[in-house]
């Protein structure tokens, strides 16, 4: 799993195994969380995404189950 930095004002970076389907996401405030069961094309929107939190916000979060690591 390969980890990529971000520019965001909540998440320092995050990392996706696709033969797992979880993607990690590690933010400023030292926290990590894994999402699972996450489609391939879902990390892809949120790579693309302007804001990275405004999107784990509105298309990840609530949907997919989570655990903090």
């Amino acid at each position: 799993m390969n980890w990529i930095a971000v520019d965001s004002s909540t998440i320092s970076r995050m990392a996706y195994d696709e033969a797992r389907k979880v993607l990690s996401v590690e933010f400023k405030n030292g926290s990590r969380y894994e999402y699972y069961d996450l489609p391939a094309n879902v990390f892809q929107q949120m790579r693309a995404a302007a804001s990275k939190g405004q999107f784990l916000s509105a298309n990840i979060k609530g949907r997919y189950r989570y655990a903090r690591v």
